[in-house]
């Protein structure tokens, strides 16, 4: 391939997030071949970022009937229905790109136009939807009638476009792709640059955090920590991950919530962590903890992993790929039982469960991931 080769990629770059690391990771990849892919979206990639990550990228501005700064800032469920109407298709995209990789599944392409779609978990998994329970889940329970009665005939941005190239991120997502679709998805796993994370062997003593790192959301359970926090004091822990702005609530609660529990002196925050304080502090973490059920994959866990920290995951979903062993995994029932065991085991026997580990996820590697999705591309280039 040359670099007159012109590659869209669609997805906002505005900010860090799971599927934003695929993006960058494949700019990367693109980089590499000598191709400055164009991002599509309306607002530009943040600059810093994309110089964090090394990706050299264009843009070009695309316009949606509502704004994603304006989307933003509603609550989950006028966001979730608004995207609805931002649902476009780019008619001139076959004229001006060769090939597009598309992480939104409301931005649609003409016929013909080679692409690869990236999927990475809801809407087109309805296992996963959470509509709530009572007259809290009522709007969402309405409101998901009356699209798919009437609205995902003219905006089917949360439809499966069965004439698309997909792929998924994980083989539990697949499953459940399958059981709601018909269809097995080829699996490409969020790639990840393990070569940036490693670990000393014996670096038990500094190690002295049991940590919750993934974004503070009420979803994602952070405040299982507490339970631990009350039953096994000799541990200081830490919630880490990021909070946008329309998030700031819940972190307060959960700051407050410690303090209602007499726990606030061994319980700290870091909301919003730069990639240098995050590997910090999973230098320093000894147990990695994710509560989260049914996560679609879960690269945060890889990352402690890599940095040497000792898993400790919800036994459900994609993260059964990422931890095999499962003494590591735990039910809501089991949690503290569970976690009292992994507090008795010896540093040797921690060395070896880390050293295992770190060779079980070679297989979510960003040199494999992003060979997968650039094979489509080559694919679709032979075939012209």
């Amino acid at each position: 391939m040359d670099d007159t080769k012109r590659i869209a990629i669609v997805y906002r770059l505005d900010r860090p997030g799971g599927v934003q690391s695929v993006a960058f990771a494949l700019i990367r990849g693109l980089n590499r071949r000598g191709i400055v892919p164009t991002i599509l979206w309306d607002v530009p990639p943040n600059p810093h970022l994309l110089q964090r990550q090394q990706c050299q990228a264009e843009f070009e501005r695309i316009r949606f009937p509502f704004p994603t700064y304006w989307i933003d800032r509603l609550p989950n469920t006028f966001r979730y229905l608004t995207w609805i109407f931002n649902t476009i298709c780019y008619e001139d995209m076959k004229r001006n790109y060769h090939f597009a990789f598309l992480f939104h599944n409301g931005f649609l392409v003409p016929a013909g136009m080679p692409h690869v779609r990236y999927l990475s978990g809801p809407p087109l998994l309805p296992q996963l939807e959470r509509d709530g329970r009572g007259l809290r889940g009522l709007p969402m329970r309405l409101f998901r009638a009356g699209y798919q009665r009437v609205l995902s005939k003219r905006w089917p941005a949360y439809e499966f476009h069965r004439q698309d190239c997909y792929v998924i991120n994980s083989h539990y997502t697949a499953g459940l792709f399958y059981q709601a679709h018909g269809v097995e998805l080829p699996v490409v796993y969020p790639p990840i640059n393990l070569e940036e994370w490693h670990f000393d062997p014996g670096d038990w003593m500094q190690r002295i955090y049991v940590t919750f790192f993934s974004r503070i959301v009420d979803y994602k359970r952070p405040d299982w920590i507490f339970r631990l926090a009350e039953a096994f004091p000799q541990w200081h822990y830490l919630i880490m991950g990021g909070v946008p702005p329309h998030r700031v609530p819940y972190l307060r609660s959960l700051q407050m919530q410690a303090e209602r529990m007499g726990i606030a002196n061994r319980v700290s925050f870091l909301p919003n962590p730069s990639h240098m304080e995050v590997k910090q502090t999973l230098a320093q973490t000894r147990f990695y903890i994710f509560p989260a059920v049914n996560e679609h994959f879960g690269m945060t866990t890889v990352e402690a992993i890599a940095m040497g920290a000792i898993p400790f995951v919800h036994d459900s979903g994609g993260q059964r790929e990422i931890v095999p062993l499962e003494g590591l995994r735990f039910s809501d029932e089991a949690f503290l039982e569970r976690f009292g065991s992994l507090c008795l085991m010896t540093q040797d026997e921690l060395e070896d469960t880390r050293c295992y580990l770190r060779g079980h996820i070679n297989r979510f590697s960003e040199s494999i991931a992003v060979d997968k999705l650039l094979g489509y591309m080559d694919q679709s280039m032979r075939a012209v």
